[in-house]
């Protein structure tokens, strides 16, 4: 092969090689739930639409099952910069971005659907409360609605007393269920399983996905439907480091975010009943409590919990009619 053939050969090679390397992004994303589970389904959506958004330019790598560490070790990467984004539960996040503390409520939202209305509606609100805090809000997916997994079964709020439910790092969710007559006891997630199948804890609030995915049935075999909370899961990153990328980098981020989460909610909601109806056939003794005691016990909460003018603004904006 002749020198002027391979000088050739290597300036089509750079050409070829300079541009995309130049214009490659990769965000390593970490959440705690199980792989395939409806989060980690979101934020396949979202690299599906990031890629396709910038022609391959930027993708996502995901992270399921805590590799990356704790809900409150993502946070705490993304604010670091250890971390390009994070996916965890809005009762993490709420810890520091207060306003979503709104999040954390029970019984505010009672389907997905309108709750992620709701976040579509008053988004630039909510990104300011991120921004505020040093985040950059990408997109706001669901956890679905929470119920009680235990090793017997609830029939009713008086079933509860003493039983040692695990909580989410949240003080709402601890005041909750202490509302409740539980003796809530917070944990990580990754330690659920086995503090159930030990004993540690009697049982634990959590989504119908959540107990599915992580299989809490075979340690847990009864779940009542309660549904007290509608769990947000929103994915953020630095902002600092949002504002370094291009901005067509950052609008293919944002638009990727949304619309996958936007899929996420509805793919989320079409779960509830299937899964419930598979924990059926599994053999979990699913009971119905009134929800009326609950809602009752929940209400001082409001007053107790939301207290700075952001969190009042931004609880007026949800419930606006």
């Amino acid at each position: 092969m002749s020198n002027r053939m391979l000088v050739s050969i290597a300036l089509v090679a750079a050409l070829a090689a300079g541009p995309i390397a130049a214009q490659e992004y990769s965000f390593k994303i970490g959440h705690t739930n199980a792989a395939d589970e409806v989060q980690d389904k979101g934020l396949q959506k979202m690299r599906e639409l990031l890629e396709e958004k910038t022609g391959g330019a930027a993708t996502l790598e995901i992270f399921p099952g805590g590799q990356l560490g704790d809900e409150s070790q993502l946070i705490e990467g993304v604010m670091l910069g250890s971390v390009d984004m994070s996916m965890t539960s809005n009762s993490l996040l709420s810890n520091y971005v207060e306003d979503y503390k709104v999040f954390d409520m029970p019984f505010l939202f009672p389907t997905i659907e309108g709750l992620g209305q709701k976040v579509d509606q008053n988004w630039d609100m909510m990104e300011t409360s991120a921004n505020n805090a040093g985040f950059q809000l990408l997109g706001v997916y669901s956890s679905g609605i929470r119920h009680l997994m235990t090793k017997k079964p609830v029939e009713t709020i008086d079933d509860l007393a003493g039983l040692k439910i695990r909580t989410m790092q949240n003080p709402v969710h601890v005041e909750a269920w202490r509302a409740y007559g539980a003796n809530p006891t917070p944990m990580s997630y990754n330690e659920l399983y086995g503090a159930l199948q030990s004993g540690v804890v009697d049982g634990a609030e959590a989504a119908s996905t959540g107990y599915d995915g992580m299989k809490f049935y075979e340690v847990a075999p009864d779940f009542a439907l309660v549904g007290w909370l509608n769990m947000t899961a929103p994915v953020v990153m630095q902002k600092s480091a949002f504002d370094a990328l291009p901005e067509n980098i950052q609008t293919a981020l944002m638009e990727s975010g949304k619309e996958a989460a936007q899929w996420q909610r509805g793919f989320v909601e079409e779960q509830e009943q299937p899964l419930v109806d598979k924990f059926k056939a599994a053999g979990a003794k699913i009971t119905q409590p009134d929800p009326a005691p609950f809602r009752e016990a929940s209400k001082p909460l409001y007053a107790s919990q939301l207290t700075t003018d952001g969190q009042q603004a931004l609880l007026k904006a949800m419930t606006a009619e």
